[in-house]
């Protein structure tokens, strides 16, 4: 960078996810506008530390065509870390590239792309949970120059008419295409101006039709375009359009190339990148042929350049290839090098050139042709050569053969280990798919055991709340009402309740009233309603503590399938596991009285008293329609004990009394309006003055 420019440090920008083929485009049009540019690449473990580093504030996630236009979904995991990075590292805006594949066509439920669909909605929960800012653009198709085969559908389409072929569809319709300088200055626009609105595509009007297709390529190419639609083609034309062009309402952006231009401009790449793709193909097969010709070559140029080497020592030698110091023949050397280097066949062929040597020198000393063949000792020389190939040319050729031989033997335990590597893989596919079947059914120890950890808490009203729940889980039922029984056993009164049959139960009930409670009260045993009596629950269950029926939970609406003993021995068991973790609570409550409550009264410390009020909130949030009240009371000349005596017997055994930021309230649950004027009439009574006061809970 020059000295003396000034640098925005907020302009940098971290390209991520897939890079389609304008990526180079959209980095030049942010560089020349002063943005840094940096790259996300995949698998590199430092790709986090570069945006901590250098402080990135802005990431543009890009899904390329190939994903878009694929059926199986988009690298979730990847996806993930990158968020998860972004999230970890201060960037404050996060671009998604989608295609408006991510939507499904009218009169279809599913998105014709589900990798873009699935991106869509793991980026804005992400953006939910983290708070980050998650912003969506649209593309339709995006060609131009650059653009290949794999490249969207116009891509294959100009490729396959070049060569001949037929540009193919699963099903027709209309699709809008975007020229690429259009599309990467769209995305620079969004990105300057920190669009932050609803998911924005980047286009306008209705797209182009299948049936218009043809005779656009016609126009553009002069060429006749034949087409078809076929089954089972791997992709599919239609794309959802939209008319309206909001991106030049929130951007001022609108398209600069129409369609015919653009496609003019990608049709002259195509045609230049096809001439070029052959020229470089038969650049290779010439450059591939040279090669093969010059490794072919290399043997018998080293054998002639060691022929001539021998040459010239024997002619320094006075014409013999044998050194007179140390009475060794140096053509020896000569043939083993050859034997050594390359095998049989080089060296036969030095010890040729050897031979003829060792005759030239021969003559040159004053010997004759004929006579030299009938000379044994140069015969012997001669099979001495002939010995020296032999042995080195073999032993060269045995170790290539083993060599060869043991390449094939490691090629054929890579294939099968890759084998057993792809049915291993497999096998664990499998397993794991069992896995969470087994792990997931309705019946399974795990599925029990999740939801019966619910259960593990000593607070008594969550006890109660998640006791529905739970029950609600394990026996896959919609409509739930826990009562509590009183002291006297005489009336129950109802603590919570889950779906619209519960809902419609009273909310108090009388035990001399209901036999089915006669029964449950009397033999602490699950009811069955095998009669089908009006106005009784389907089943009931007590939930006993000490001995003694503290609870009963009722279930209505039961399907005809859920009337078997395998749902009542569900019931039976987790109902003992409500009492188990009941009876934890009862006696943690038993223990911490003191620091539970005010001394000698029944009014809770605050910090009670706010688990008590989130409880609740819990409750209500699971059933949905819990009204809850909360009075503050007049102290004026009135102690905490004085407090306590006077709401004995006025309040309910299931209301609260408790401190908070330094009032009394009593808490009311499930109190409409009129049972809290019924309260406040009571309290008014004993000398109490009391206020509603709204939005605490």
């Amino acid at each position: 960078m020059a000295t003396g420019t000034k640098v925005d440090l907020a302009k940098r920008i971290i390209l991520a996810g897939d890079k389609p083929f304008w990526q180079q485009e959209l980095q030049h049009i942010f560089i020349k506008e002063g943005w840094q540019v940096f790259e996300w690449e995949k698998g590199q473990a430092g790709a986090a530390e570069i945006v901590r580093i250098h402080n990135i504030p802005v990431l543009l996630y890009a899904i390329g065509a190939e994903s878009a236009d694929s059926k199986t979904g988009c690298d979730c995991q990847e996806l993930l870390t990158v968020l998860q990075a972004c999230r970890e590292n201060g960037v404050r805006q996060v671009y998604l590239l989608s295609s408006l594949l991510s939507q499904p066509l009218a009169g279809q439920r599913e998105p014709a792309s589900l990798a873009a669909a699935l991106a869509e909605r793991i980026g804005s929960s992400w953006a939910e949970v983290s708070g980050c800012r998650f912003m969506i653009l649209r593309l339709p198709e995006v060609y131009g120059p650059g653009c290949q085969a794999q490249d969207g559908f116009m891509g294959r389409s100009l490729y396959a008419l070049l060569q001949g072929g037929m540009v193919a569809s699963r099903t027709a319709g209309r699709r809008s295409f975007i020229y690429r300088d259009d599309a990467v200055y769209g995305i620079y626009r969004a990105v300057s101006r920190q669009y932050s609105g609803a998911p924005l595509s980047l286009t306008a009007g209705n797209g182009l039709g299948w049936e218009e297709l043809p005779r656009l390529l016609q126009q553009v190419t002069g060429r006749t375009c034949p087409m078809d639609i076929m089954a089972e083609a791997a992709d599919s034309y239609a794309m959802n359009t939209s008319g309206e062009n909001v991106a030049e309402q929130e951007l001022g952006w609108r398209e600069k190339y129409t369609l015919p231009e653009g496609l003019r401009l990608t049709w002259e790449y195509v045609q230049a990148s096809l001439v070029k793709e052959k020229e470089a193909s038969a650049a290779a097969r010439q450059q591939a042929k040279r090669q093969l010709r010059w490794q072919k070559a290399v043997p018998y140029i080293e054998n002639a350049a060691g022929c001539c080497l021998m040459a010239a020592v024997m002619a320094f030698q006075q014409g013999t290839p044998v050194n007179p110091v140390i009475n060794f023949d140096i053509n020896y050397v000569y043939i083993g090098a050859m034997g050594w280097l390359y095998g049989k066949h080089q060296a036969l062929l030095a010890m040729v050139l050897s031979t003829v040597l060792l005759f030239v020198g021969l003559v040159w000393q004053g010997n004759t042709w004929v006579g030299l063949l009938y000379v044994p000792a140069v015969l012997i020389h001669v099979s001495m050569y002939l010995f020296v190939a032999v042995l080195t040319g073999y032993v060269a050729d045995s170790r290539k053969h083993e060599r060869e031989a043991a390449d094939w033997q490691v090629a054929q335990y890579k294939e099968r280990v890759e084998f057993f590597k792809k049915l291993y893989e497999e096998n664990l596919e499998v397993k794991d798919h069992l896995y969470h079947q087994i792990v997931n059914s309705d019946d399974s120890i795990g599925r029990l055991y999740r939801i019966i950890r619910n259960l593990d808490s000593v607070e008594l009203e969550n006890i109660f709340t998640q006791a529905a729940a739970v029950t609600a889980q394990v026996l896959d039922v919609q409509d739930i009402a826990i009562y509590v029984v009183g002291a006297d056993q005489r009336y129950l009164r109802q603590k919570v309740r889950m779906g619209r049959l519960a809902n419609q139960q009273p909310r108090s009930l009388c035990v001399a009233d209901s036999p089915y409670l006669q029964t449950v009260l009397r033999e602490k045993a699950i009811y069955i309603n095998r009669e089908l009596v009006k106005d009784t629950p389907d089943m009931a269950a007590p939930i006993v503590h000490q001995g003694q029926v503290i609870a009963v939970i009722e279930i209505f609406g039961m399907k005809f399938e859920q009337w078997s003993l395998y749902q009542q021995n569900l019931l039976s068991i987790t109902v003992r596991l409500i009492a188990s973790s009941m009876g934890r609570a009862y006696q943690y409550e038993s223990e911490i009285q003191q620091r539970r409550y005010m001394a000698d009264t029944r009014i809770m410390q605050e910090d009670e008293f706010r688990k008590i009020i989130e409880e609740l909130r819990a409750r209500r949030k699971l059933q949905g329609d819990l009204p809850i009240a909360m009075l503050r009371v007049d102290m004026t000349g009135m102690d905490y004990r004085g407090l306590d005596e006077r709401l004995t017997g006025v309040i309910r055994n299931e209301d609260f009394v408790g401190l908070l930021a330094g009032n009394i309230y009593v808490l009311l649950p499930d109190a409409d309006e009129e049972v809290t004027a019924m309260v406040q009439r009571r309290l008014q009574k004993r000398g109490l003055a009391t206020w509603a006061d709204e939005g605490i809970v």
